[in-house]
């Protein structure tokens, strides 16, 4: 009878488990594709940097997060259509620019809604947030997972021509804004000139006195250079921008039940990066604006209030009424009523 030899089956038996070992793990893991348009060194896309780090080793290695950055893949709209239809299996976005799948998230998008980033973050974490998460789950086949704060602070009136101080000041202005009906009829109440320019074309326009003026926050105005070209920023805190995280349904039906855990606290550790990432470059961006000569425009209680009662009469006018879900900003005023 042909007997093996102990010393060659055994590495022979070795060699078997260890590649139907090798293939069980590689079956399990979970590839998770994320497209972003923000710049790799946007505090967003700093956050989620970190976070497929930390999903991975939260999983030991069975859930890999892998982001694609810098539009690299798709811009913001398709980005999302792209995990609506399964191309990729996740997208991070801007809250406008969920406004074609649903209205879930604009509220977001009107003026003075959000006193503060803190108080923000307390809203989208509470029953506000958590209703529009299933509206939006509802309306879609995508699932919120986090909102984190974009572009370090809130925006700033931006103008070449002078240190604006109250609404007054900026009638008859040109300002630079998108096609999107809600900024624009903001700015046409206040008075100004509303000048739909793709944002590319912004720096030239602002150069070539086009345009006056603009409202952007700091991180991207020092990212694309605007710095150069504004003289005055006036803090006017009408708008906090926000950028959701999304996942397919299908993609998120694929995890079992400890990878869903660990995603669920990957995002809040995203989240948590995100808000620390964008304080630090808010800092960093005005610092950057000073060196550039721009000067920041601090205002008055007085003349802040001026602002946020522009923004309330905003909110009264059908364009407004209209595009969210009656008594909703009530409620999210009321959930910050102890706010700063």
């Amino acid at each position: 009878m042909f007997k093996f030899k102990r010393n060659t089956l055994a590495p022979a038996l070795l060699a078997v488990c260890a590649g139907l070992m090798s293939a069980q793990a590689a079956a399990s893991t979970v590839t998770l594709r994320i497209t972003s348009a923000s710049p790799r060194q946007m505090e967003d896309s700093r956050a989620l940097q970190d976070t497929a780090k930390f999903l991975e080793k939260e999983t030991n290695g069975s859930v890999i997060l892998k982001p694609y950055l810098s539009a690299s893949l798709f811009g913001e709209v398709d980005g999302v259509g792209a995990a609506q239809n399964g191309l990729v299996d996740m997208a991070v976005a801007c809250t406008c620019n969920f406004t074609k799948l649903t209205k879930a998230f604009l509220f977001a998008d009107l003026p003075y809604v959000f006193k503060s980033e803190a108080s923000a973050r307390e809203v989208w974490d509470g029953d506000i947030g958590a209703q529009a998460r299933a509206s939006f789950a509802e309306k879609t086949n995508l699932i919120a997972l986090a909102f984190a704060p974009s572009g370090g602070g809130a925006r700033q009136f931006l103008n070449t021509k002078k240190a604006v101080k109250v609404p007054a000041d900026i009638v008859g202005m040109k300002i630079r804004t998108t096609a999107t009906p809600l900024e624009q009829g903001f700015w046409k109440e206040a008075g100004a000139i509303p000048t739909p320019v793709d944002i590319s074309e912004t720096y030239t326009a602002l150069q070539q006195g086009l345009v006056d003026a603009e409202h952007l926050q700091p991180m991207w105005t020092t990212t694309l250079k605007h710095d150069e070209v504004v003289r005055y920023a006036t803090e006017i805190n009408a708008l906090y921008v926000y950028r959701a995280v999304v996942i397919n349904k299908k993609a998120y039906d694929k995890l079992d039940a400890a990878q869903k855990k660990a995603l669920t606290a990957a995002m809040a550790y995203f989240e948590d990066k995100a808000y620390q990432y964008n304080e630090e470059e808010r800092k960093t961006s005005l610092a950057e604006m000073a060196k550039h000569g721009v000067k920041t425009v601090d205002l008055s209680p007085d003349e802040m209030k001026q602002w946020e009662e522009l923004g309330a009469k905003f909110r009264q006018l059908p364009l407004a009424k209209d595009s969210v879900r009656a008594g909703l900003v009530d409620r999210v005023l009321a959930a910050q009523a102890g706010a700063k």
